[in-house]
């Protein structure tokens, strides 16, 4: 199932095409409906994504943080509290105030609660799947599910989020995510549920 960068590098060409002639917002919806559904049936089921959907992801990241976050919100947070329709709006509008608001409120409301214990199975399938997606495709794609990854298991209180963060940061030492997470482990910054919380979101 490996990609190529030459295979990678097309799709990402054809989505820059579409996000020029039908503007990115729709471009971005389009692209990312079918491949989204699929992420969240697999969080929730533990189903392994097919090729299509790999490579849509293994793109999306690395075109776009905005895709990038929106999976990294889907894995600590459920359905329930962050539904598919604002992930898939607020990966194609990111800028929008109302979803700018609300991932931000999303994430700050969960990292201090301290009642807000994540649902360490469906952590597990996310970081599972966005293993899966590394190691299939080249490494220059590596980089930003590494630093969910590492932001998943900084959530989860592992010490492997250095590790993961600092291999992103290998490839691209401009990931801002995995510079975040390290800052993070380095200052014994994490969420209420494990009681390290200090300050604000990181």
């Amino acid at each position: 199932m490996s990609f190529s960068e030459r295979e990678l590098d097309d799709t990402g060409r054809l989505l820059r095409e579409r996000c020029r002639e039908g503007g990115m917002c729709d471009a971005i919806r389009a692209y990312l409906q079918n491949p989204l559904d699929h992420w969240m049936d697999a969080l929730r089921c533990g189903e392994g994504l097919g090729r299509t959907d790999m490579a849509a992801f293994a793109v999306g990241m690395n075109r776009t943080l905005a895709i990038r976050d929106a999976l990294l919100i889907s894995i600590i947070l459920d359905e329930e509290h962050c539904p598919r329709e604002f992930l898939l709006d607020f990966a194609s509008r990111p800028m929008l105030p109302r979803n700018a608001r609300r991932l931000e409120k999303l994430l700050s409301e969960s990292f201090h609660d301290a009642a807000a214990h994540p649902d360490m199975t469906r952590c597990s399938r996310g970081i599972g799947t966005l293993f899966d997606i590394i190691e299939a495709v080249p490494e220059s794609y590596h980089v930003q599910p590494l630093a969910v990854i590492g932001y998943v298991l900084w959530w989860l209180g592992d010490d492997r989020a250095m590790l993961c963060a600092m291999r992103a940061l290998a490839i691209d030492e401009g990931c801002s995510l995995a510079a975040i997470v390290c800052s993070a482990v380095h200052r014994h910054v994490g969420p209420a549920w494990i009681g390290e919380t200090t300050g604000d979101t990181p």
